[in-house]
């Protein structure tokens, strides 16, 4: 016979030691949960997805160890073995624990054994809180921390289920069994939860004061519009100086262009005049007409070129020149000079001019050119062409010589519209400069447009929406204020509930009838026909569920329990084989020739082996005393032997091993947990975990229809809103992605929800059925 090599040995005997830790832990914790009372969803969840792991851990280290000498022969061997062993092995163990449980034990069972499973966790639940009294039973609640009384209720419901008659014994007791049990339990929390009460009324006087400050603020908001109008106002005056300044400037540039183009233009076309003047003085005779025009022709080509290179194009002659107007005493006073002059003539002339429809020689104009540049500085400015660039430029025609002109001009009140509009200030399309009143009731409105959004802002960066100038009372009784006073208290929560009521008030309004309305739902639970607890019923989770909270916990814990024993037994014997044991001998031939001795050695070797597990099973009820099955006639004796006569002795010694056993080694849990805190920082991984678990119910097809017929009565739609941009919502104990308006059975749900820049929250909610709305507000990192 081969041994493995002396450094697997060892490893196996640490990996040994450190796998004693957390299943010792586990052991505690499920202990200490049950003991107390059926446990929340929450806390269950957490103590199922650790036992389940550490139990994958336990069976891949027991696999490992059985293995053959073969598989560790080299280091990497062996290290391959372990970790084909553990993939194989843990998921295995994980995934079937929950596999068989459901598919073995819960999900067959019958509507009247989740029913009376109901009845078992309710009567162990009254016990822990000391609402009913069992005669004969030595059970004392004063004590009840220690790992005696724990570990007997925890055992308690899986015993008092293996009496089916119990139902019918106690059915006269149901009604104060279960209204004694919610009310010692509401009174035994009623500090705590008054301590809750008056915390969170500090939460929420905090929340008003926030709120009564914004409301100060927008209230302020409000009062400062004439003052805030003026500010506007003085913009308004400074736009439009402003704007008269800038056409100023604008106006002298335009000027300073007309100059330059005299300054350029007006001397050609002086020189123009001038020389059409000589081709007339040179070319007089009526005989050299045809010269004439010709010179005048190639004169009027050469002006058209240059003025046309102004940028204006072309530009008439005739608007160069000075007009003058002629009296008629000038007239009269040429005609008789010209008729002096000419001996006649000229007056003959204009007898006959007159007489054929002519004006007779008498001008009421007369034009002539200059070189004046100030005269074509102006003409340049006159130009239609001119002005019109002006007016592209500016908005405005040339001219306007006063600011009050300037401040009515119809593209002055267009800007002004358009600038104040870019600013935030909307004006009306047909408003005016005169009308100061509309223009206050505009900035009345932006005012307070602002003042809503930034309320609003602030509403939604706490999760609330309310309206402004809420007083105390109303602000706790507003629906928004409401919801997250019910989102604190959970199940405690009542309709129109107010945060500072006093203890009195909080033990009638909230305590009184949360007894009330407990005590009905169980007594309707347990009074309601059976078929209620079926797959589809209104009672079918909450029945498997108390299922499960009456058997798993026997079993898990005798099965806990017993390898706990085993490898404390074990961990000596295999550290003591780590120092004796020798090298073997591989020669066959050596083999051979020890063949017998080592037969023969082997027999008490294996006798040594098996007698410590036979001893563990056997003495400790024989050896280790306890109170609760002291007596032969006690009530646990009776439900023991009502175990016995279900045709499950083994379950029944099982049963009374554990109560014996257990008290012994619960404190050794806890002492390795209050050191090491493997479970409590276990709570992250676990609700990791459980995203992995086996979500679907393992249901026939029957089942899945009537489950379905039930979730569609019985469903939320929930919405979470949060005061910060884009915040990431999870719900961890669920498989599929969070969507607002997300359609989920109503439940208790692991609620997430992180953002760049704030803490992460995560919290359990109950989601009622219907429409509801969660508000979360997240605490900015410091």
């Amino acid at each position: 016979m081969t041994i493995k090599p002396r450094y697997w040995r060892l490893i196996l005997v640490i990996l040994s030691a450190a796998y004693l830790v957390p299943e010792a832990i586990f052991n505690a914790q499920l202990v200490s949960l049950i003991g107390l009372g059926t446990p929340k969803p929450e806390q269950l969840e957490h103590l199922e997805i650790y036992g389940r792991t550490v139990s994958g851990i336990g069976v891949t280290l027991l696999l490992a160890d059985l293995l053959p000498t073969l598989f560790y022969r080299t280091v990497l061997r062996g290290i391959l073995t372990i970790s084909v062993v553990a993939l194989l092995a843990w998921p295995t163990v994980f995934f079937g624990q929950k596999y068989l449980v459901e598919k073995l034990l819960v999900q067959p069972s019958t509507p009247e054994q989740r029913q009376f499973a109901t009845l078992s966790a309710a009567l162990r639940d009254a016990l822990a809180a000391n609402a009913v009294e069992i005669s004969g039973l030595s059970y004392d609640p004063s004590e009840l921390q220690s790992s005696e009384n724990l570990t007997f209720l925890a055992l308690f419901g899986g015993m008092t289920y293996a009496d089916h008659n119990l139902a019918d014994n106690l059915e006269q007791y149901k009604e104060k069994i279960i209204g004694n049990f919610v009310q010692k339990r509401a009174y035994a929390q009623f500090e705590q939860n008054y301590q809750d009460f008056g915390q969170l009324y500090k939460e929420l006087s905090g929340y008003y004061q926030q709120y009564a400050d914004g409301s100060n603020r927008y209230n302020q908001t409000l009062a400062d519009i004439p003052q805030r109008e003026q500010q506007y106002w003085q913009q308004v005056e400074q736009e439009v100086n402003s704007g008269w300044a800038q056409y100023q400037q604008a106006q002298k540039a335009q000027i300073a262009k007309a100059e330059a183009r005299a300054q350029k233009y007006g001397p050609k076309i002086h020189d123009y005049f001038e020389a059409v003047g000589k081709c007339r003085e040179r070319y007089d005779k009526y005989s050299e007409r045809e010269r004439r025009d010709q010179c005048i022709t190639r004169l009027d080509a050469r002006y058209k070129t240059e003025v046309s290179k102004a940028g204006f194009g072309y530009i008439e002659p005739d608007y160069w020149l000075i007009e003058e107007d002629v009296s008629t005493s000038e007239n009269i006073l040429t005609s008789i000079i010209g008729g002096v002059l000419t001996g006649g003539i000229y007056t003959g002339m204009q007898a006959i001019s007159a007489a054929t429809g002519g004006d007779g020689g008498f001008k009421d104009k007369r034009y002539k050119y200059t070189d004046d540049p100030e005269f074509y500085r102006n003409r340049f400015l006159a130009l239609p062409k001119f002005q019109q660039l002006f007016t592209e430029q500016t908005g405005y025609p040339m001219g306007i010589g006063e600011l009050n002109q300037f401040r009515l001009h119809d593209h002055t009140q267009e800007l002004l519209r358009q600038k104040l509009g870019a600013k935030g200030l909307p004006l009306a399309n047909d408003w005016q400069i005169g009308d100061r009143p509309g223009f206050y009731r505009a900035v009345a409105a932006k005012v307070k447009q602002d003042a809503d959004k930034q309320w609003r802002s602030q509403m939604a960066k706490r999760g609330l929406q309310l309206p402004i100038n809420l007083s105390w009372p109303d602000f706790q009784l507003h629906p928004a204020v409401q919801a997250k006073i019910a989102d604190r208290m959970g199940d405690l929560y009542v309709d129109n509930i107010r945060a500072d009521w006093s203890q009195a008030n909080f033990k009638r309004y909230v305590v009184e009838p949360n007894i009330q309305k407990r005590t009905e739902q169980y007594i309707a639970m347990l009074k309601d026909a059976e078929q209620e607890f079926a797959d589809g019923g209104k009672y079918a989770e909450h029945g498997k569920q108390a299922l499960r909270s009456v058997i798993i916990p026997p079993i898990s814990m005798s099965l806990s329990l017993f390898l706990l024993c085993m490898t404390i037994i074990k961990l000596p014997l295999k550290i003591a084989q780590l120092f004796s044991a020798k090298t073997p001998r591989t020669n066959a031939d050596t083999e051979d020739s020890n063949q017998t001795p080592r037969r023969i050695a082997n027999v008490p070797t294996t006798v040594w082996k098996v007698l410590p597990l036979l001893l563990l099973i056997a003495l400790p009820p024989l050896l280790v005393s306890n109170r609760y099955t002291e007596q032969s006639d006690s009530p646990v004796n009776y439900f023991l032997g009502k175990v016995e006569q279900s045709g499950n002795i083994v379950m029944s010694y099982a049963l009374r091993w554990t109560l014996h056993v257990q008290p012994l080694l619960h404190p050794l849990g806890l002492a390795f947990e209050q050191h090491t805190h493997i479970y409590k920082n276990f709570a992250p991984v676990a609700h990791v975990m459980a995203k992995w678990d086996i979500t679907r119910q393992l249901l026939d097809d029957s089942d899945v229809r009537q489950a379905a017929e039930q979730l569609v009565k019985q469903q939320a739609n929930l919405t979470i809103n949060c005061n910060a941009d884009d915040a990431t919502i999870r719900i961890m104990n669920i498989g599929p992605r969070f969507s607002q308006g997300m359609r989920l059975t109503p439940g208790n749900y692991d609620i997430q929800v992180s953002a760049a820049g704030y803490q992460t929250y995560r919290r359990w909610h109950t989601v009622r059925a219907g429409e509801q709305q969660l508000s979360i507000t997240l605490t900015p990192q410091g």
